[in-house]
């Protein structure tokens, strides 16, 4: 545990109390389309946002798409009106941003994003026109009795993403206006994919003869992610139904945007004798052919034959060589299967095996999110595991799930009472020294004169272990510091085996707890002070507070995030 010299100490202060709120309403920012819903908890009915600016259809999506004029970092318009900006000829004046969620992927090496914009800014910009819009509809109906104020707020996040990713949506949040930096924890809760998932899920077990004891695997398969989590029905005799993760979640930037992708080469490839000759809006046509017709309804069995644009001045071009006859393309399927779909499939494949390994017994696999309801992904999987699993199915509506379920997430926090760690958490600390063990360099001597190692890993979870939703974990420590505030590290290390020092390979630093020190009648200047941090990992953020003289106090968290 360090203590840095802290210049502006700051007040300790009580844990604020939650806040009750009578709105309950969820967003599913997507990489590729993004949704909202909401319910009352009076009537837990759930409502989806169905209309959207520039678009005549009602449906419960809206394109994840931010306009900027070149050189700007000013938003002028964002879903289908900033599609439609495109196809105009000013469009050569204009940025659009797309799939900028994916900047949060820590694992990704992905180009920085056009304008110099960070990923907190393009995400902050996008969220509060969306919620915007969103607000201006529901002040036209009954809701607008409610207060801003009075909404309770459910954001989804990827499984996968790191706790400063998870941060920076919250930050985002707060920019946005969704949320102010002083409300009350819970008045913002961030909910995993797979987890609303689930908590959609869960309505059906009984239509799905899923019984206590029987465990589900999610797969959300998005537009840029794939999560999956095994959870386990847990209905005792006389009890409400819960759930339960028993797998360590996981997932991968392996989502439907990176079939567009491999259609994109493919197609590139095709016409590259005439590709100098289509314009930027006649090639993203062609593209929306694939996204809009193709790629939903391919099912593998049959070529793929797709209607050429009249943009992109091909309409009436014959080529056999490419299999191009009056304006329709000819894809042949294994070709398509071989260089669109097979490559990206195969990760999803493995992402369902590795599951399946550690779960060992799994009675269903839902498949759940936009990418999640292809023909051609669900027969891969059913080809792969029918033999393990037998149950293989899509729930209705399943690019609504994530979004309803966070719904259902804000209006009943308690369904899901058990997560499992994905990776060792731990803190620094000074720990008695072991001769012949631990390095001389890292012997000191402490304030009570005793030999100890500093920087030593001190574990607070363990990957793989089950921590409930409200489970503490304390520890005890001692300062010197007083009446100086801590600075306590949080580290973070995937390796399987268990880190000794927090300079081992692998270990992170991922944010810093500070713990301002309350007064202490009759204490002096370096005083020691014994304190209990405690920590709460049952949740999808990270939370922390100290006990200091039988007093608990909040801690103020600071993350550290490339996307900044």
């Amino acid at each position: 545990m360090s203590n840095p010299p802290i210049s502006a100490q700051p007040r300790a202060e009580k844990p604020k109390a939650e806040g009750d709120y009578p709105v309950v309403m969820a967003i599913d920012f997507g990489t590729t389309f993004s949704g909202v819903a909401y319910a009352l908890k009076a009537d837990g009915e759930v409502h989806d946002i169905t209309k959207w600016p520039r678009h005549l259809a009602q449906y419960p999506k809206t394109p994840t798409l931010s306009l900027y004029k070149k050189d700007s970092q000013k938003i002028l318009d964002w879903g289908h009106a900033a599609r439609l900006a495109m196809l105009k000829p000013a469009a050569k004046d204009f940025v659009l941003l797309r799939k900028f969620k994916l900047q949060l992927d820590e694992t990704l090496q992905s180009a920085p994003l056009e304008n110099g914009i960070s990923a907190l800014d393009a995400v902050t910009h996008y969220l509060k026109k969306l919620h915007g819009h969103v607000m201006s509809e529901l002040m036209k109906g009954f809701i607008k009795n409610y207060e801003p104020s009075q909404f309770q707020y459910c954001l989804t996040v990827p499984a996968m993403w790191s706790d400063a990713a998870k941060n920076t949506m919250r930050r985002a949040a707060i920019g946005a206006g969704l949320i102010q930096e002083g409300d009350p924890p819970n008045r913002l809760i961030l909910i995993s994919e797979p987890e609303a998932a689930a908590m959609y899920c869960e309505r059906m077990v009984d239509r799905f003869s899923l019984k206590h004891g029987d465990r589900f695997m999610i797969c959300d398969a998005g537009g840029g992610t794939v999560d999956l989590i095994v959870f386990e029905v847990s209905e005792p005799p006389g009890k409400s139904r819960h759930l339960k993760e028993v797998t360590r979640g996981h997932g991968a930037s392996c989502g439907s945007v990176f079939l567009d992708a491999n259609m994109e080469a493919l197609l590139e490839r095709k016409f590259r004798r005439y590709r100098r000759g289509i314009k930027a809006c006649g090639w993203a046509s062609l593209m929306d052919t694939f996204v809009d017709m193709v790629k939903p309804m391919f099912n593998g069995q049959e070529d793929v034959l797709m209607q050429i644009p009249q943009a992109t001045g091909l309409e009436d071009l014959n080529d056999p060589d490419i299999g191009l006859e009056e304006g329709v393309l000819c894809v042949p399927v294994e070709e398509m299967k071989a260089e669109v779909f097979e490559p990206v499939i195969s990760d999803v494949l493995d992402l369902i095996q590795k599951q399946l390994h550690q779960s060992q017994v799994c009675n269903a696999i839902f498949l759940v999110g936009g990418f999640g309801s292809s023909r051609y992904l669900e027969e891969r999987i059913r080809q792969e595991f029918s033999h393990l699993v037998g149950l293989i199915a899509v729930p209705q509506r399943p690019e609504l799930a994530v979004v309803r379920g966070a719904v259902y997430a804000g209006l009943n926090t308690k369904t899901i009472n058990m997560r499992v760690a994905r990776r060792w958490y731990g803190v620094d600390a000074n720990m008695p020294f072991e001769e012949g063990v631990d390095p001389e360099s890292k012997k000191i001597i402490s304030h009570d004169g005793y030999v100890r190692c500093k920087e030593r890993f001190s574990v607070y979870v363990r990957p793989g272990q089950q921590i409930g939703v409200d489970e503490c974990v304390s520890k005890e420590y001692v300062t010197w510091s007083y009446p100086k505030g801590l600075d306590s590290p949080l580290y973070v290390c995937n390796s399987p085996n268990q880190p000794r020092y927090i300079t081992d390979p692998g270990v992170q630093k991922i944010a810093d707890f500070h713990i301002p020190m309350p007064e202490i009648p009759g204490a002096q200047p370096r005083t020691r002070v014994v304190f209990r941090l405690n920590m709460y990992f049952g949740l999808t953020e990270v939370r922390a507070e100290a006990v200091i003289n039988g007093n608990t106090y909040t801690t103020i968290c600071s993350f550290g995030n490339r996307s900044n």
